[in-house]
């Protein structure tokens, strides 16, 4: 009777058991079910927040890209500005759109466009005169001026010329034509072939009252007339390394297109004790003679948006990495 009992209660307790075990069996199959299916639709919630912050975001970036899609700016001056200004638009344009072009012709060409309402932005590697600044007034253009770029003018000779420095004064000398011959600034006995900027250059303008005129001291000095008057630093720079004997100067962006192919001389401003090569680091520090600011003017009466951007956009750290990029100093 005791063992029937005993049994009983085996199978009783076994049977409890095996509904316990089946009953937590299920549980934890719907719990890992529930589990699972709440973990796919997080991810299907997450994936598709995603999708619509990405949908949101391609047409803002689409806009800022085309902001200026049909829209048209004309720049035009100086000649030691046009390659930086046209690497400048490639990037503008690839980022903003919008249509820009880029002349030559000089400073004086690009100061009188935009007196003339020829185009939207004027070009200079001098700063603008007074009477020229009137002449804008009195047509209605009211000039707004932008320092864009740092520049030094680079003083190069023929490689046939050993020449390690040069002062103010000699230069004043071989571009007046009181100087003719190398033998008397420390060169071979040769005739100095002298290459210069023509007058619608910002480049030659600047170099005729620093050097040439001493600063402004001696105004009656000019150019003499054996002096080549060329219309672009690439022209000057060509003139120079593709001949012999021959002196010319040009912009410190120009100046890695003449490396091994002409000599780069330092330069002693007046009274001092020292030559100093035109580098980035001197032009910057304000310790080379020949050192200069360069120019972007507008009209402010009637200054489009996508000037005013362009502007921006050169004066941004993208834009003043491109004007480095050229071989000038930025101005930040």
């Amino acid at each position: 009777m005791t063992n029937r009992k005993n049994k009983l209660w085996l199978i009783s307790l076994t049977a409890v058991m095996c509904i316990f075990l089946a009953v937590s069996f299920l549980a934890g199959c719907k719990t890992t079910a529930e589990t699972k299916a709440a973990a796919e639709t997080t991810a299907a919630e997450t994936k598709a927040a995603e999708t619509k912050a990405a949908e949101t975001k391609a047409p803002e970036t689409t806009a800022a890209v085309l902001k200026f899609e049909g829209q048209s700016l004309l720049i035009s001056g100086s000649t030691t500005l046009l390659e930086v200004s046209n690497s400048w638009a490639e990037a503008f344009m690839a980022k903003f759109g919008g249509e820009v072009t880029v002349n030559g012709g000089g400073s004086g060409v690009g100061i009188a466009d935009l007196i003339n309402k020829a185009n939207d932005l004027g070009n200079a590697s001098r700063q603008i005169k007074d009477e020229e600044v009137e002449e804008a007034k009195a047509a209605g253009v009211e000039v707004k001026e932008f320092i864009v770029l740092y520049d030094g003018i680079a003083v190069i000779v023929s490689k046939n010329i050993d020449l390690a420095k040069i002062t103010i004064e000699q230069l004043s000398d071989i571009y007046t034509g009181k100087i003719t011959n190398w033998s008397e600034v420390g060169g071979p006995d040769a005739e100095i072939v002298a290459a210069g900027r023509d007058s619608s250059s910002g480049t030659g303008e600047y170099f005729l009252e620093r050097v040439v005129q001493l600063n402004k001291t001696i105004k009656d000095n000019d150019y003499g007339d054996v002096v080549l008057r060329l219309q672009s630093n690439a022209d000057v720079a060509g003139q120079v390394a593709d001949n012999d004997n021959c002196i010319g100067y040009i912009s410190l962006g120009y100046l890695e297109s003449v490396s091994g192919k002409a000599n780069t001389v330092g330069v002693m401003a007046e009274g001092a004790a020292d030559a100093v090569m035109p580098t980035l680091e001197t032009v910057l520090a304000k310790t080379y003679p020949i050192s200069r600011d360069l120019y972007v003017y507008a009209n402010s009466n009637n200054m489009s948006e996508i000037a005013q951007a362009f502007v921006d956009f050169m004066l941004s750290e993208e834009g003043q990495q491109v004007g480095a990029d050229s071989g000038f100093v930025g101005v930040k």
